[in-house]
């Protein structure tokens, strides 16, 4: 019997074998979470599930689709010209007359993390003026609402990224005003509201938090990614 010959054989067989084996493990590799996800409830302690998105930018647009200024984390404040917007239904500058500009926004968003639960139709971008920005509660606006003291923009979208990839969402937001006599003759805008917050949720994660105690009995600590109490002004 030729040992040797069996043993060479044997050893190749054995080596092809760990090869293949190593190179099927690395065709499904799961992307690992980058350290962004780890992130926080309102209270401070460490989220049940990781978040899924970072907003890098929240850029607010001129009606020719430029970009006028742009917010790059929560509690930052920007002043905006009306006749810029979108739309602007007041052009006069008579004290006490009302109008509303509406801006096309568009954000940055990163993705950090695999989501925890598989969505069920989508993810939901919604925005409160509330003054507690992310510490607001899911009080229902009907029986079975599940959004809280936020309104949704538009049908929930498709964010099918890999980890570490960034994508534009453009959204629209409008702001209500009323002419306003300062002094010295400046009649200028003064908006409503003087917070605007925008939250992004998985439409299943977020129900799969226990809503009924604190911190996730808040808005802020069941959404993927926020920007909360931004100041967003208009001037002439």
């Amino acid at each position: 019997m030729n040992t040797r010959h069996y043993l060479t054989q044997s050893s190749k067989f054995l080596f092809y074998s760990l090869l293949i084996f190593a190179l099927s493990c690395t065709d499904h590799d799961v992307p690992v979470n980058l350290p962004e996800s780890e992130c926080k409830a309102v209270d401070g302690s460490n989220r049940l599930y990781p978040c899924e998105f970072i907003i890098e930018k929240m850029a607010i647009l001129a009606k020719d689709g430029s970009e006028l200024g742009s917010f790059t984390g929560s509690m930052q404040t920007g002043t905006f010209s009306r006749f810029l917007a979108k739309t602007n239904t007041n052009p006069s500058s008579m004290p006490g007359e009302l109008g509303a500009a509406t801006f096309d926004i568009r954000l940055t968003i990163k993705r950090v993390a695999n989501p925890s639960f598989p969505v069920n139709e989508g993810y939901l971008i919604g925005y409160t003026h509330n003054s507690a920005g992310k510490n607001i509660l899911f009080t229902p606006a009907f029986p079975g609402d599940t959004y809280g003291e936020r309104t949704k923009l538009g049908s929930p979208v498709t964010l099918d990224m890999a980890i570490g990839e960034t994508r534009d969402l453009m959204i629209e937001l409008l702001f209500p005003y009323q002419m306003t006599d300062i002094g010295s003759g400046m009649v200028v805008p003064i908006v409503f509201f003087n917070t605007t917050s925008i939250f992004i949720d998985n439409d299943v994660t977020t129900l799969e938090f226990n809503r009924t105690v604190y911190p996730y009995s808040r808005v802020g600590s069941v959404v993927e990614a926020y920007y909360e109490k931004l100041g967003i002004y208009l001037s002439n």
